[in-house]
């Protein structure tokens, strides 16, 4: 039995020959060979979807260029598809689809061609920029419009490439070494105050007063010509020098008969007024009220802690504790939204299950944090220390968790109180 397509000899069916292609065999006689012919006919039903899929994808899609290789391979993919059928038929739908693909391509590269071209140009304009965290998101973003950018004309690809990596590869290197030797200088410049600390303090064994004063005064000398380190360690280690020079000034002071004055301190306003804020924001942490106003309250704190601004001498101890209070505020307003969620009648049950609910809700909560932290970190390894936006979010979701944990001791300890 034969049709156009096919024929069947000794129990197996085959596919005439076509094209390049020689005749091959596609099947075996299962039932009868009619059935056996109908059911390969059918099957190339399949092939000609796949042909009409293709081009409607390609009409559809904006980026058609990309579709150059999805149809090179179902070229490949109905050179070896059994069924019965017109196959040069499709094969010409493919060579008229592949020929509109490649003039597509064509006029694409020269664009992209373009474009790559002014993308170069750009990073080579931010290459000695010294504007480390502006230049840095700016070339970032470059950096994915290349990647978006498809293929240039083959002659320009990989010399545009080269170029564009060059550029930028060469910024990042700057922006490490400028970095590091950042760090070597504060290393430095903390250990040469660590040094004048040092030589301050060991002035209380001067027998010499006068010649322990005039080594003092070269001291402070020295350490005006120091230079600039982070504010908070600045602020640390001059605490530490002044505490050194003011023990000597006493001594000097008693050994000339010269009579001390009490030092009237002078409150910073500024202090004051972060003081106040913070009493606020441990007595609504401490309130068993609605944490949905705590919580909107907490955000008006932060915004007139922010308007104060910065004291001439901040109180750090200070500055933590109201943090650490308006995050309980924001994690217990969030832990009650979740317990009320999850216990419709929470408000009615004893206070004793009110807090094992509380603790157990806590305990999931902190697992899920830890090992969205865990997941996050493994991302992360291996970045940039340069990179403060990575690790200033790690920081923070720590915290977050430390928050958390303190939060559940905290209830821990209060249903002991029912044991």
């Amino acid at each position: 039995m034969s049709n156009d397509y096919g024929y069947i000899r000794d129990g197996k069916i085959y596919l005439r020959g076509y094209l390049e292609y020689p005749d091959r065999q596609i099947g075996e006689v299962k039932i009868s060979e009619e059935a056996t012919v109908n059911y390969f006919t059918n099957r190339f039903k399949i092939a000609e979807q796949k042909v009409e899929e293709l081009r409607r994808l390609i009409d559809e899609a904006q980026n058609k260029g990309s579709y150059l290789m999805k149809l090179i391979h179902l070229r490949q993919y109905l050179a070896e598809f059994d069924g019965l059928g017109d196959y040069p038929v499709l094969f010409d739908r493919l060579n008229e689809m592949e020929e509109e693909l490649r003039k597509i391509i064509v006029v694409n590269r020269s664009k992209n061609l373009e474009i790559k071209q002014a993308l170069v140009q750009e990073a080579a304009a931010l290459a000695d920029s010294t504007a480390w965290q502006e230049t840095t998101e700016k070339l970032k973003e470059l950096k994915t419009k290349w990647i978006k950018t498809g293929l240039a004309e083959k002659d320009w690809e990989d010399k545009l490439e080269a170029q564009f990596n060059e550029y930028v590869d060469g910024f990042f290197q700057r922006r490490k070494d400028f970095f590091d030797e950042q760090n070597r200088l504060v290393r430095q410049r903390s250990a040469q105050y660590e040094s004048l600390i040092e030589r301050a303090f060991g002035l209380r064994n001067e027998t010499n007063i006068d010649n322990g004063m005039a080594t003092l005064k070269k001291l402070q000398e020295e350490w005006k010509g120091v230079g600039k380190i982070p504010m908070k360690k600045a602020a640390h280690l001059w605490k530490k020098f002044k505490k050194a020079n003011d023990f000597f000034y006493e001594r000097y002071k008693r050994a000339k008969g010269i009579p001390s004055t009490p030092q009237v301190r002078r409150v910073d306003p500024k202090i004051q007024a972060q003081e106040k804020l913070c009493q606020e924001a441990e007595t609504l942490v401490a309130s068993t009220g609605d944490m949905v106003k705590a919580a909107e309250r907490g955000k008006e704190l932060l915004m007139e802690w922010k308007n104060i601004g910065r004291p001439k001498v901040p109180d750090n101890k200070l500055a933590d504790r109201f943090r650490l209070a308006c995050d309980k505020i924001f994690e217990l307003n969030y832990l009650m939204r979740v317990v009320k969620r999850k216990h419709h009648f929470f408000d009615q049950k004893r206070l004793e299950d009110q807090l094992r609910i509380k603790v157990s809700i806590m305990a999931d909560l902190i697992r899920k944090d830890k090992s969205e932290l865990s997941l996050a970190e493994s991302m992360t390894n291996g970045a940039s220390a340069a990179d403060k936006s990575e690790f200033s979010k790690l920081s923070i979701q720590k915290r977050k968790i430390g928050v958390k944990e303190q939060i559940l001791q905290e209830f821990q300890e209060k249903l002991k109180a029912f044991s």
